[in-house]
């Protein structure tokens, strides 16, 4: 950047022969601002985290990365400067790079990235204006703000669903013909599902230029010690960020809860297939509204043990008591939200919906609650192997009938399922299924499984469990 000492000689209202002082002094704030930051010095160790804080921020959001660069694009700069200038500011960057950052940011956001030093923003982060614009960004919260309202949504009608999974061995192959490709995957556990989708569907995506958006949620932290199945995950989840097809987008919502969706900000309003595998038990084995609270915590306990939440070394879990052993589980594992839940976020979140190894006794309770009749809800009973036939007739008998693999479709059933998440529970609002499928058996040739549907075949005190395919009516 000139002086404006020089750039002022011989300018309009210069008198040629004034003293240099003269000159000077209409510019000493400008000197002296411009001397000091060239004296701020970044300590190398603050230089390396802030390197790697702005990798990371990209690596661990791929969708809003390649967001970002409607961030850079001319129509946008000018605001995101500005944007970007307020972060910096109200950042808690250590104090040499929150200055350095100002410095570096023209005040005019007008200016444009071409005001931005290019050599300067390089050593500082490594990374050319644009990049570095939209690396920023992402590490400080400043987002592209898409409109999900544009195609990131599928705009398949639901017949047009149903058509393309009727009668088919592969549910999930509806990714390679539809015109949005994007799965979001409830209880992600270690990312088996996730992988198996990526394997089997990226390829063919990639060559036709189509994106596929993988979103996984989970209510584990993957730093969480609760389990050695996190640690495999923690493998998976880095091998997904870390994918270099520039046509996955890949995102994992970690110590999430799905029914919390202010949590999950970033993701797709609806996506093309929502998918749960291993349904938790008891979550969603007992349903609040047929059954009493005290009936359910009086069934836990006569079924998994004595339990109680406490304290171990800072951090709350579940302690239960069984057969004389102390098991320790998440705080969350013995809340209850019931089939009703599952459904409401599943016909909410996918244009198909796809549950897999389900076990019997959460089976049994989502049947009662997609069967027409209300005699199959019948209050404060339990359903076992032995009283179902009495109260799921017909349905029952199609349904005991099937040998593992195959397949049978409810014809009859519930019209009107209550709405049970969010304001459309208060106003009463109701939704159903168009085409339901049941199939049974945790793993089938070609289908994408989680890892609880792969160790199925290992529980050799388990019944097989089942596959259901649903179309949501709208």
């Amino acid at each position: 950047m000139p002086c404006p000492y020089t750039a002022q000689r011989g300018g309009a209202g210069s008198q040629e022969g004034s003293p240099p002082f003269v000159f000077l002094r209409y510019n000493l704030d400008w000197i002296c601002t411009r001397t000091l930051s060239c004296l701020v010095q970044v300590h190398p160790n603050v230089l390396t985290d802030f390197r790697r804080l702005l990798r990371e921020a990209v690596e661990n959001n791929r969708d809003a990365w390649s967001a970002s660069r409607r961030l850079v694009m001319p129509p946008a700069r000018p605001e995101t400067i500005r944007r970007l200038r307020s972060a910096v500011s109200g950042s808690s960057l250590d104090p040499s790079l929150r200055e350095e950052l100002l410095r570096l940011l023209p005040p005019d956001e007008n200016a444009g990235l071409k005001a931005i030093a290019g050599e300067d923003i390089r050593k500082l982060t490594g990374l050319n204006p644009t990049k570095a614009i939209r690396n920023l960004c992402l590490l400080l919260g400043v987002s592209a703000e898409a409109d999900k309202s544009q195609a990131l949504v599928s705009v398949m009608a639901q017949e047009e669903i149903e058509a393309a999974v009727k009668g088919k061995e592969n549910p999930f192959d509806l990714l390679q013909t539809a015109d949005v490709a994007s799965v979001m995957d409830f209880g992600a556990g270690d990312l088996t599902f996730a992988e198996e989708v990526v394997e089997r569907y990226l390829g063919s995506l990639e060559r036709a230029g189509t994106d596929l958006t993988l979103h996984c949620l989970d209510r584990l932290d993957p730093e969480a010690p609760f389990s050695p199945l996190v640690q495999a995950g923690r493998e998976r989840l880095d091998r997904l960020r870390r994918h270099p097809s520039p046509h996955l987008k890949f995102r994992f919502f970690g110590n999430h809860d799905m029914f919390d969706s202010e949590s999950c900000r970033g993701g797709f309003p609806r996506y093309t297939i929502a998918a749960c595998y291993g349904p938790a038990s008891p979550t969603f084995a007992y349903e609040p509204s047929r059954v009493s609270a005290h009936a359910i915590q009086a069934r836990l306990r006569e079924t998994k043990g004595e339990f109680r939440r406490v304290k171990v070394k800072g951090r709350e879990v579940l302690e239960v008591l069984y057969k004389g052993e102390r098991l320790t589980f998440p705080p969350w594992k013995f809340d209850i939200y019931g089939p009703l839940a599952l459904l409401d976020l599943l016909s909410r979140t996918g244009k198909l919906c796809v549950l897999g190894a389900v076990d019997m006794e959460v089976f049994w309770e989502i049947i009662s609650q997609l069967l027409p009749d209300e005699g199959a809800r019948p209050r404060d009973v339990f359903f076992t192997g032995e009283n179902v036939q009495k109260f799921f007739g017909p349905a029952y008998e199609r349904l005991a009938q099937l040998a593992v693999g195959e397949q049978t479709i409810l014809t009859e059933t519930r019209r009107q399922i209550p709405r049970v998440l969010g304001v459309e529970r208060e106003r009463g609002e109701t939704h159903g299924f168009r085409y339901i499928e049941v199939r049974r058996g945790a793993v089938f040739p070609g289908v994408p499984a989680g890892r609880t549907a792969r160790v199925f075949d290992q529980m050799t005190r388990e019944a097989a469990p089942w596959f259901m395919t649903l179309v949501p009516a709208v």
